[in-house]
């Protein structure tokens, strides 16, 4: 027999270009009660093809009933105006590209020693078929994959204060340390 090559069809599914969208939420401030904490959301594309700016939002941010939302902004598309909650950004995002979006908010007066928490989500469309249906929520900085921005609101700032004996027992320490380098700068003087 003849021997002859055989050859096989391969048929490989190539899957379409999609975005991939990432999130992530970090937190900046004093954290007092009445001043302004700053969250700064990134939103990321990983993914093969551009985010459209589709219906409906790309990005929406619910902020906790302890804070009031200032004037968002964002690099690039459309963010909700001065005081709006919650903060909606709407836009696309190239290939590689991000988006920084800054929401300043001020932490009431009733929020000192809570917890607040809080988590964006991304919305994209990842079939390209011009509806976002897929999310994602934001994550913060370090610690789990996931998890939620968080930060404890404090009463007034933390200045460390020393009580009527602390500081005179701090006074005579002063004094006789003073004392101390006086003897050591004139020692004939003072036997």
């Amino acid at each position: 027999g003849e021997r002859g090559l055989l050859v096989r069809p391969v048929f490989v599914v190539l899957a379409a270009p999609a975005p991939v969208i990432t999130a992530t939420k970090s937190a900046t401030g004093s954290y007092v009660i009445g001043s302004v904490v700053t969250y700064t959301i990134t939103l990321t594309n990983s993914g093969t093809a551009a985010q459209l700016d589709n219906a409906g939002d790309e990005f929406t941010d619910t902020l906790s009933a302890f804070l009031t939302a200032g004037t968002p902004t964002a690099s690039a598309g459309v963010v909700s105006g001065p005081g709006v909650n919650p903060v909606t950004w709407n836009g696309s995002i190239p290939v590689g590209g991000s988006v920084v979006i800054t929401i300043p908010a001020r932490i009431a007066s009733n929020a000192a020693g809570q917890v607040v928490s809080n988590q964006g989500t991304a919305h994209w469309d990842a079939d390209g078929d011009g509806t976002n249906e897929e999310t994602a929520l934001t994550d913060a900085p370090g610690g789990t994959v996931g998890d939620a921005t968080t930060f404890t609101a404090l009463a007034e700032a933390v200045v460390p204060v020393l009580s009527p004996v602390g500081l005179g027992l701090a006074g005579l320490l002063i004094a006789g340390a003073a004392l101390w380098v006086i003897r050591r700068m004139f020692p004939a003087n003072l036997g």
